[in-house]
């Protein structure tokens, strides 16, 4: 059982790569501030939207439930062994944590 969690066989699927899993992890953020606005802030125009988004008090709790969009794309890719692109979606949640980290604490 521990050899198939510490070595797992290695895939050879044209998808296993990093920047697979980084372009949808850069790009999911962006659409969950976009379902966000869709059912909760619909009534406003989405100009108005991102204008209140960027307070700081704001940014970072938006880019923080942005970024948890990341986890339905990072876990398909863990159950159909894609590992090297579940690394990307994981590389793409750590560049969108540094903003959030300097928007949090200053």
């Amino acid at each position: 059982m521990l050899d198939i969690i510490f070595y797992p066989t290695p895939t050879f699927n044209k998808w296993d790569k990093s920047w697979v899993g980084s372009i949808p992890g850069l790009f999911g953020p962006f659409l969950g501030i976009f379902l966000f606005y869709a059912w909760k802030y619909s009534d406003i125009s989405f100009v108005h939207y991102l204008h209140i988004a960027t307070h700081p008090s704001v940014i970072s709790p938006m880019l923080s439930l942005g970024v948890v969009i990341n986890l339905f794309i990072f876990f398909p890719f863990v159950w159909n062994d894609y590992y090297n692109a579940a690394r990307g979606v994981i590389g793409a949640t750590i560049l969108y944590s540094i903003p959030i980290l300097i928007y949090k604490f200053l």
